[in-house]
């Protein structure tokens, strides 16, 4: 999963290329789209309403992924005016790393699901639980820093979510780390 990592702050994070991966959010249309095509996602789509009764959690799914995705750009944008000083830009950069290995898994799923689709409402389960926590931690420490406050604590406490994708924060910091 080194790899992984290496891969993502490699194309994604050293060369603060901010992207959009959600496409169509699956909340105002019908369809939940991943448009991006490259190293790591490969173009995947899913017709949220004709799911829903196969995959209820797939609604709750969009709505983290549509949040997730402003958060991960928004750091993307703030990244360069912070100071490499600040404690802050380094827990940021990790956060985004996080939240992009997230909507690998996701990516993941909506190539993998097939026509029997009932089994996948689990999977579907499992990712909110985790992306909802990275979520919280990132609005969290999103919010405080444009506040003026600083907690960067709270990130002590994703390591259920860095389980979940199989990764640890020393891969991250690892790979991170000649950045600052």
């Amino acid at each position: 999963m080194s790899h992984l990592i290496r891969t993502i702050v490699q194309n994604y994070i050293e060369n603060s290329n901010c992207f959009s991966i959600v496409a169509k959010d699956g909340i105002t249309t019908d369809q939940f789209a991943i448009h991006r095509s490259d190293l790591l996602f490969v173009k995947a789509s899913l017709n949220v309403r004709k799911m829903q009764s196969q995959i209820p959690a797939i609604f709750r799914s969009v709505s983290i992924a549509k949040n997730l995705d402003y958060y991960q750009n928004k750091i993307c944008h703030e990244i360069p005016s912070i100071p490499d000083t600040e404690q802050v830009k380094l827990v940021l950069q990790k956060l985004r790393v996080i939240i992009i290995t997230l909507f690998l898994r996701l990516n993941k799923l909506m190539v993998e699901i097939k026509s029997d689709n009932s089994m996948y409402n689990n999977y579907f389960l499992e990712w909110n639980r985790y992306s909802e926590e990275a979520l919280i931690i990132t609005s969290t420490i999103l919010v405080g820093y444009e506040k003026g406050g600083t907690e960067t604590k709270i990130l002590d406490t994703i390591k259920r979510t860095l389980d979940y994708l199989g990764i640890s924060m020393y891969m991250i910091d690892d790979e991170i780390s000649h950045l600052y």
